[in-house]
């Protein structure tokens, strides 16, 4: 008798236990899942605030192959040729083109056909250029899966004084990508309705 008495004591015991165990557990892994996705919208920030402080197109430069080239030479500069520095090896700039905006381009031979020419390469056009500072403000996950980003950007004019603008960007994902996105525009805005 005692041994059955015992028995069922122990029972209750673990049933307790377990009853006052199992929350902590479950707590604990709800804890962990909302850790694990705060620390992926915090590297999807990262990646887009990269990308937005290496992009320089903007509004309808999306439009033109011509302008998207040409624009994202800019963000390259440093890769440029070594023995002349008014050409760029034109794979860096498809590769770029690719990962940073979801374009890819066969043929370069048509852009900048005016120009000097170096087989394998991009002129460079000799110009003063607009920089832009990113800081975010707002990332929403759109119900398609995209994802739209409002940032403070300072753009500094080649010319003019450095002013504050707004800007609205989205980017949808994109495995092929470097960057693991595309960015299908970038505009600046003007009026706060425009957000």
């Amino acid at each position: 008798m005692k041994q059955i008495l015992s028995l069922v004591v122990c029972v209750l015991l673990l049933v307790v236990c377990s009853s006052l165990v199992a929350p902590m557990f479950s707590e604990g892994s709800q804890v962990s899942a909302a850790t694990v996705e705060d620390a992926q919208v915090n590297v999807n920030e990262t990646r887009f605030l990269n990308m937005l402080n290496h992009n320089f197109v903007y509004n309808t430069d999306f439009d033109c192959v011509d302008t998207v080239v040409n624009n994202s030479s800019l963000a390259l500069l440093d890769l440029r040729d070594s023995a002349n520095e008014d050409f760029i090896v034109e794979t860096y700039v498809k590769g770029f083109v690719k990962d940073m905006y979801g374009i890819e381009i066969a043929d370069m031979s048509g852009i900048n056909a005016d120009y000097p020419q170096l087989p394998g390469y991009l002129y460079i056009i000799p110009r003063g250029y607009t920089t832009y500072n990113h800081t975010i403000v707002s990332v929403e996950q759109n119900d398609d899966g995209s994802y739209t980003v409002i940032s403070d950007v300072t753009i500094g004019d080649h010319d003019v004084a450095a002013k504050k603008q707004k800007a609205v960007s989205l980017f949808v994902e994109n495995s092929d990508s470097a960057f693991g996105y595309n960015m299908i525009y970038c505009n600046l805005i003007t009026e706060s309705t425009d957000i």
